[in-house]
């Protein structure tokens, strides 16, 4: 730059406003108390996600620990029931932990397309008796894949 670009510049940015002793003294104290808040917002987010974080490990040691004692265990044909029904489902209700995943649905595929129906054409002739009428054979269209991967005939 040269000292004309310099002095345009300067002339062009406006000056500060200067500001009186009491308000930088309250612009001070509200950057304060906004460091404060970031501060604890910020210590929130980390507690939250530390949070997250134990909830899943411990759901993902309760899931491999149900494997692995499903593993342990030999099948058993029938197990014989029990006559206090009630003191197990208490007890199968406190070991057993729920985890639900929820999967993304599948897209649905696209419908294929109907086959077009070929008109019959019947063609009627004038004659004397009335119980005659010629049939004609459908007349075989290929379909416009047909004609894309084969050519016309």
């Amino acid at each position: 730059m040269t000292e004309g670009d310099t002095s345009v510049a300067d002339e062009a940015t406006k000056p500060k406003r200067e500001r009186t002793d009491e308000q930088k003294r309250v612009l001070e104290e509200a950057r304060k108390k906004a460091l404060e808040v970031r501060k604890e917002r910020a210590e929130l987010r980390r507690k939250e996600k530390e949070l997250e974080q134990q909830e899943k490990a411990d759901a993902l040691a309760a899931r491999k620990k149900r494997v692995e004692e499903g593993l342990a265990k030999p099948p058993q044909e029938k197990e014989p029931e029990p006559e206090a029904d009630e003191e197990v489902e208490d007890e199968a209700d406190e070991e057993e932990e729920i985890v639900v995943v929820k999967r993304k649905p599948k897209p649905k595929p696209k419908p294929k397309p109907k086959p077009k129906k070929v008109k019959r054409v019947v063609y009627v002739t004038d004659s004397e008796s009335e119980s005659e009428e010629k049939v004609a054979p459908p007349v075989y269209q290929p379909s416009s894949n047909y004609l894309r991967v084969f050519g016309s005939f």
